[in-house]
């Protein structure tokens, strides 16, 4: 008796300390949500404008940020920027929608930022990213391609290489002796379409000036007999259509 007494109190005990150990209970008896990032806090969202000073994108297992106004201010994965042909560098203008961080440490979450003709949501809102499988992208900018500047070369490829900042890879063709230096696209879209740019490699390349940044951008590019469309004849990206 006393034995069957003992594994009963033992039973309880153990019971008691896994509910304890669970946490309090939500709705419905189950264990509360656990919890999952501090995020913003949409009841301080403020606006930002100004100048980029600073864009810091290699800080390890931290979101890349930059400075506007002398404000440091978290943006999202480098690849969702990228992904959605959304560049930033160092003194591009842009107008900032922001909230504080939730846990209180002055920082600031972008919530959507707009450069030139071009705006990227960064957070639903219920300040979660969009990034996320179910968030989704959300860019809303449009092209700025001049339709008058649009041409096709064939050319040697001289150097492909990523500019400071946040920007896709710039390839430089030489074209009858001359070197043209013409934006691509995420290296993704490349290497899902098996191609891979090297120097001496021949490359045709359709191409275009984009009015709001000033840069040449391709619209098509074709290596080791493989095309790949990369942007629609205005500019907007048709990589994530």
């Amino acid at each position: 008796m006393k034995r069957k007494l003992f594994h009963l109190l033992t039973a309880a005990a153990l019971t008691a300390a896994l509910g304890l150990a669970q946490g309090p209970k939500g709705p419905g008896g189950n264990p509360a949500a656990p919890h999952t990032g501090t995020g913003p806090a949409l009841g301080a969202i403020v606006s930002v404008s100004g100048a980029i000073t600073a864009i810091q994108s290699t800080t390890g297992a931290q979101y890349p940020a930059f400075v506007v106004d002398g404000k440091q201010i978290r943006i999202a994965p480098v690849w969702f920027m990228l992904e959605n042909d959304f560049e930033l560098a160092v003194g591009d203008k842009v107008d900032v929608k922001a909230a504080a961080c939730a846990c209180g440490d002055g920082s600031l979450y972008a919530l959507e930022i707009v450069k030139g003709s071009a705006a990227l949501v960064l957070r639903d809102g219920q300040g979660l990213p969009l990034w996320t499988a179910k968030g989704g992208s959300r860019y809303s900018g449009s092209g700025c391609v001049d339709a008058t500047s649009i041409q096709t070369v064939t050319g040697t490829v001289d150097s492909v290489t990523l500019g400071a900042g946040i920007q896709q890879p710039t390839l430089v063709l030489k074209v009858d002796g001359a070197a043209v230096a013409i934006r691509i696209g995420p290296e993704r879209v490349l290497f899902d379409n098996d191609i891979e740019l090297k120097p001496g490699g021949t490359v045709t390349v359709r191409y275009g000036l984009a009015t709001c940044s000033g840069e040449n951008v391709a619209l098509t590019l074709t290596a080791g007999g493989v095309t790949v469309v990369l942007r629609e004849d205005d500019g907007r990206a048709a990589w994530h259509r």
